[in-house]
């Protein structure tokens, strides 16, 4: 009998990088073709780029368009300290952002509507490297899900402050738009007796760094944004002259014509300090997603959803978490919602650990909405 309690401690003992999750991959299959493989109304499809997997479920004698649902399937260079007793087996990796639980839900909606045949039309995609890899952008590359005519797209995420039982949600513009910077200054080494010989590359990232941040700042005065550098290394001794100096950095806003608008000032502020120095620079712009946006009908059909079934609805706030579900809000209407987890430990951090009994909640609410 399929448990998915189970299935997410098988998962959250293997957890895998970005587009390294080959032993989740297996797992789920080998789960997937234990259930549907003496019925005809259910097909399994593997990316090729990927260790992505797409489920499709045709409803007898329906030829309407079709419900996504998707989990995401990576874990996080975390180390675990929540000592449960399916504590992660892979050193220095955990599912400490509560995709064990997204894909347990997922295996279980799919196992739920293989027991009750709904006339629908639906699909279920695990989707790898959501964590800042561009998993999404990979399973939309390859053209699958393009073939459907899909109608709606649904995920959820564990929130780490809430009870279970308790959703929250709002339509509009949901979670906002991450981009991650780096930022180099390449100079000249030189003994610190003789600094007219040397090019001092650490003068330039702490000064890009007091630049930047002043140029920010006049930004948000008219928009939402954060910008925030989180690690900066440079030099490799005390008493010589830095030759690079290297940024590590993120940004947030709600609009991508704000975050070119940063990307824009962060190269202009690079360039300018640097030639100031005589130095040189390098900017790499990394992972970027689409801003997650809800569409009002899908969220009035969540609150329904929540009434009919006796669970807690929480007005949500629009917040500068990044997920890369908001590439499929970009292509469909959508819908996110926070699914209370009932552990007070932060997202991403090692003693983060929702709890068994969310997983039944949100296959209840996907459920409701599959039928919607």
């Amino acid at each position: 009998m399929f448990d998915p309690v189970l299935l997410r401690h098988a998962l959250h003992q293997i957890p895998e990088l970005a587009f390294e999750e080959y032993e989740t991959h297996r797992l789920l299959i080998s789960h997937l073709e234990d259930m549907l493989s003496a019925n005809d109304s259910f097909r399994i499809i593997r990316f090729m780029t990927s260790q992505g997997i797409l489920v499709e479920y045709r409803g007898a004698g329906i030829e309407a368009g079709f419900k996504l649902f998707r989990a995401d399937m990576d874990a996080l260079p975390t180390v675990e300290k929540t000592n449960c007793g399916f504590v992660s087996i892979h050193p220095g990796m955990m599912h400490a952002c509560g995709h064990d639980v997204h894909m347990a839900v997922l295996m279980g909606l799919i196992h739920r509507v293989l027991r009750q045949s709904p006339k629908q039309n639906l699909l279920f995609l695990f989707q790898p490297a959501e964590e800042g890899k561009g998993g999404a952008q990979s399973i939309i590359a390859e053209n699958v899900l393009q073939t459907y005519d899909i109608r709606a797209a649904f995920a959820l995420h564990v929130g780490s402050e809430m009870p279970v039982g308790s959703i929250s949600s709002k339509a509009g513009i949901f979670f906002g738009i991450p981009q991650e910077f780096d930022v180099k200054f390449i100079g000249k080494a030189a003994h610190v007796a003789f600094p007219e010989k040397g090019i001092n590359a650490l003068a330039c990232g702490m000064q890009f760094y007091r630049e930047i941040n002043a140029g920010i700042a006049k930004l948000a005065e008219q928009e939402r944004v954060i910008f925030h550098v989180g690690k900066m290394s440079a030099g490799q001794i005390r008493n010589i002259i830095a030759d690079e100096c290297l940024l590590e950095g993120t940004h947030r806003s709600l609009d991508s014509g704000v975050r070119d608008a940063i990307n824009m000032l962060i190269k202009s502020y690079a360039e300018r300090v640097a030639g100031q120095y005589g130095a040189q620079c390098e900017v790499q712009l990394l992972g970027s997603y689409d801003p997650v946006v809800n569409d009002t009908a899908l969220e009035l059909n969540l609150q329904e959803v929540c009434a009919e079934l006796d669970y807690q609805y929480i007005p949500a706030e629009t917040v500068m978490t990044g997920e890369d579900f908001g590439f499929f809000t970009s292509m469909y209407p959508g819908l996110l919602f926070w699914l209370g987890s009932g552990n007070g430990h932060p997202l991403h951090s090692g003693s983060f650990l929702p709890a068994d009994e969310c997983i039944a909640v949100g296959i209840d609410l996907m459920w409701g909405l599959a039928l919607k």
